[in-house]
């Protein structure tokens, strides 16, 4: 549940384990046993880590312990806090930390949770339940993992409002002048419902939605109209750079200046 508190109540243990220190292992014995493997979306095989910090932080900048990839990452997505014999994750991002499918503000981890950070999956593994060992101090994964819970594509936002990315996670997302289009758009030269961006299995599409100013792509009217990669879309004073990362579909506003 979003913002749910948890009673954080466990007997401390102590363990041998290895700290994580912009990515790099180095032996440690702390009190600690939480560990996170990579097993899905773009971080998918990379070497897992032990997390024995009082705190580390995930997210997009490089000063962060865990660096991770993609257009929803933020710069500071989340944290993972240690308290006693429990780990706390703590969301500070715009666009969400999501464990077991749930988006949570501040939840408590358990072993076996699965964290979906943008498009990358961790698995949490706690003391009683990792089946690793130690190799050159590199941590090797459970022989058995979990089935990763899906990462549905997005369409997704950017450059509307400085900072903000927004992903959908819907088939279909409308652009227009109207206050019910996922994207709402407050300009004379842009219809009430302009133009839909629609996923169909692995396409995208461009649809105008009967538009008075019409819908181009790549300088070209259009009513109906796959995109590719780096294809230009022009609505209104609006121009949309396209991208298509992995399986989403980045959508790159800028406003045309004369």
């Amino acid at each position: 549940m979003i913002g749910q508190e948890h009673d954080f109540t466990r007997s401390q243990e102590s363990a041998a384990a290895i700290s994580l220190g912009k990515g790099i292992a180095t032996s440690s014995f702390p009190a600690s046993k939480l560990c996170v493997s990579f097993i899905g979306g773009l971080c998918a095989g990379r070497t897992g880590l032990f997390l024995t910090n009082p705190t580390s932080a995930i997210g997009r900048d490089e000063d962060c312990d865990i660096v991770l990839d993609g257009n929803t990452v933020s710069r500071r997505h989340c944290e993972i806090i240690r308290r006693g014999a429990t780990y706390i994750l703590r969301d500070s991002s715009r666009n969400g930390t999501f464990i077991n499918g749930e988006r949570v503000r501040q939840a408590q981890l358990r072993d076996g949770d699965q964290i979906r950070i943008g498009a990358n999956v961790l698995l949490v593994h706690l003391s009683s339940g990792v089946a690793t060992g130690l190799i050159s101090g590199k941590l090797t994964a459970p022989n058995r993992l979990p089935p990763v819970i899906e990462l549905k594509p997005h369409i997704v936002v950017k450059g509307l409002e400085e900072g903000v990315t927004q992903p959908f996670s819907e088939d279909s997302v409308t652009i227009g002048r109207r206050a019910d289009n996922q994207i709402a758009i407050d300009a004379d030269n842009i219809s009430r419902r302009h133009v839909a961006i629609e996923r169909r299995d692995e396409h995208y599409f461009i649809r105008d939605l009967g538009s008075a100013n019409g819908t181009y792509l790549n300088d070209q009217k259009t009513d109906l109209a796959q995109v590719n990669d780096g294809d230009r879309l022009r609505i209104g004073g609006y121009l949309i750079t396209i991208n298509l990362v992995e399986r989403d579909c980045v959508l790159n506003f800028r406003k045309i200046t004369k």
